[in-house]
């Protein structure tokens, strides 16, 4: 069994009267990656300034291999933090911001440069600086002076937002692969639950100050913890505080079985394309909820629809499970 690397305990956060953290407690293994996923504004990336030793925790306390580091000021934590936006020395190129970092931890090889260089497709800007390259191209030039620090933890808050999607998707990779090579333990924030899952070994849904459930995505999405859980996961209509049903098993027309049915009156508002399959956005009033479903085929005068549950597909949430 691998190491502890990082483990947090009993964490909270406050400012003045609002209470951002709220008894957080986790554990990361070496190598582990544990993807933060939430809404905007839940408190994230203040999560992150605590760990980085840039904010200081109201209550609790952070351990690195087994040492107490709450106290530890940040440049003396071997802990990098990757921004939203790419803070870089404006004075200096993209070539001799990577290579600051990776000087600044003693830990300077030009090969290492040189791979950085060119995995985030930088090598023919490297002697330009900051004000000369675009934002994303800051941004990538951020995470590699980041990683040539080789730190034992990096964490990452939304390093990608200003990324377009085909480069989004292709750093993606690249840096889940670079932190597996180097089994360097890392927690990465995001709002985007796809970027979750390809990110993280496991994935921790973050909202009211505290992990509402920690798992790997298959866990989440087939036995969400309650309807924080299933909202934010998507792919489930919630009924009610104690059950909801996979969208999957939602049928727009009367079923042939014996079985029960619940059924719910919806109003088609939108018919939108997904790979070539035509998806229903339906908003169901009873429930005060709207429900994205893949459909064979809609004409344009079908708005109102009937939505037909099987009540043996009807689930609970695993915390009310286990009450």
């Amino acid at each position: 069994m691998s190491p502890t690397t990082l483990e947090v305990k009993q964490l909270k956060k406050s400012f003045q009267e609002d209470l951002i953290l709220n008894g957080l407690s986790f554990q990361l293994k070496k190598g582990e990656i544990l993807s933060v996923v939430g809404p905007s504004g839940s408190g994230k990336t203040t999560l992150l300034r605590v760990l980085a030793g840039l904010e200081t925790p109201t209550h609790g306390s952070l351990w690195m291999n087994g040492k107490d580091i709450t106290a530890t000021k940040a440049n003396r934590r071997d802990i990098s933090l990757v921004f939203q936006q790419p803070l870089l020395f404006p004075h200096m190129t993209v070539e001799e911001n990577i290579v600051y970092g990776a000087k600044v931890s003693k830990k300077y090889n030009k090969q290492k440069v040189e791979r950085l260089l060119e995995a985030i497709g930088m090598s023919r800007y490297r002697n330009h600086f900051p004000a000369e390259i675009s934002g994303g191209q800051q941004q990538r030039t951020a995470l590699a002076r980041a990683m040539a620090t080789e730190p034992e933890v990096i964490l990452f808050d939304e390093p990608f937002s200003s990324l377009d999607p085909s480069l989004r998707q292709d750093l993606r990779y690249w840096v889940r692969d670079f932190l597996v090579e180097q089994k360097t333990t890392a927690l990465f924030v995001t709002h985007d639950m796809e970027e979750a899952m390809i990110m993280g070994d496991q994935i921790a849904v973050f909202q009211d100050g505290a992990f509402q459930q920690i798992g790997e995505a298959s866990v989440l999405h087939h036995h969400p913890a309650n309807q924080k859980v299933a909202s934010f996961m998507g792919g489930h209509l919630i009924l009610n505080e104690n059950e909801f049903v996979p969208l999957g098993d939602i049928q727009l027309s009367p079923g042939h079985g014996d079985g029960e049915v619940r059924t719910f009156q919806g109003r088609m508002e939108h018919l939108t394309y997904q790979h070539g399959h035509p998806v229903a956005h339906i908003n169901v009033p009873a429930l005060g909820s709207r429900v994205a479903l893949p459909v064979q085929q809609v004409t344009t005068d079908t708005e109102e629809v009937s939505l037909h549950i099987p009540t043996s597909r009807i689930q609970q949430f695993e915390v009310n499970q286990h009450e």
